[in-house]
């Protein structure tokens, strides 16, 4: 039986399942580093699914630093030393369901450290690096971000998954492998945060102006501007959870 079976319907996008299934069957071991999948013709028919959402799937994941398409040879599972790294670091941050309050503020405190540190890097490296073919690619996640984000009624999965890419991709900009590891690492800790997020009221609107000011700061090759706005972008994710997180626990007691 082939280990890539048609999608199940679930609240995700296609592309989000597609990539969820992958990781998967690579943090499982049934994927191994170096592996290639199978031709994109093929591997769409096993999965039930386009070839236009296997490839936003596969660029995702590309994004993720989980796999590579090398020219004419077709798409690889990402290996080595620094992969098993970041795996380390990912397995070191499983999150306790027991946590007390004060352990979750701490907890996504040191998140935003992080990111600010990775992420800020990111986007003014992003802004000296991308190439024109990247930063099409921003531009068109952004396009369809701020589409999802105004239509009704409004889907925070797909809005989350987008956001998601849309941060990759910038990460991707870097041509920085160790830098697409470790984002990748934490890569659960971010959409839990990003869930959270998304639920709060005006987070949605605020959080699409500022995607659209990275990125085009980011495409203006702006290297200062994109490493301030994607700083503005974190603190503001961070002090909003923060602020609905001591709310919340206000209203319990």
């Amino acid at each position: 039986m082939s280990m890539f079976q048609p999608m199940q319907t679930t609240n995700r996008s296609l592309e989000g399942r597609i990539v969820d299934r992958i990781r998967d069957l690579v943090e499982r071991g049934e994927l191994s580093a170096g592996e290639r999948l199978p031709p994109e013709r093929e591997l769409a028919t096993q999965l039930g699914v386009s070839r236009s959402v296997l490839r936003e799937a596969i660029a995702t994941l590309a994004a993720l630093g989980l796999v590579e398409s090398r020219h004419g040879r077709g798409v690889f599972i990402v290996g080595g030393s620094v992969q098993a790294s970041a795996q380390r670091l990912s397995l070191a941050l499983v999150t306790n369901d027991n946590q007390t309050q004060t352990e979750s503020v701490a907890r996504i405190r040191e998140l935003f450290e992080i990111r600010r540190v990775l992420e800020g890097t990111a986007a003014e490296w992003a802004a000296l690096r991308a190439t024109e073919e990247q930063i099409a690619e921003l531009l068109a996640v952004l396009t369809k971000d701020k589409a999802v984000r105004s239509a009704e009624p409004v889907d925070t999965i797909l809005i989350g998954e987008l956001d998601g890419r849309l941060h990759a991709l910038i990460v991707a900009c870097t041509a920085n492998r160790m830098l697409l590891l470790l984002m990748g690492a934490l890569l659960d800790e971010l959409s839990l945060a990003r869930s959270k997020s998304l639920t709060i009221p005006g987070r949605i609107v605020r959080s699409s102006h500022q995607h659209e000011a990275l990125v085009h700061a980011i495409s203006a090759h702006d290297a200062p501007g994109a490493h301030e706005r994607m700083l503005e972008h974190i603190n503001d994710v961070e002090q909003t959870i923060l602020k609905h997180m001591k709310e919340e626990e206000e209203r319990k007691r």
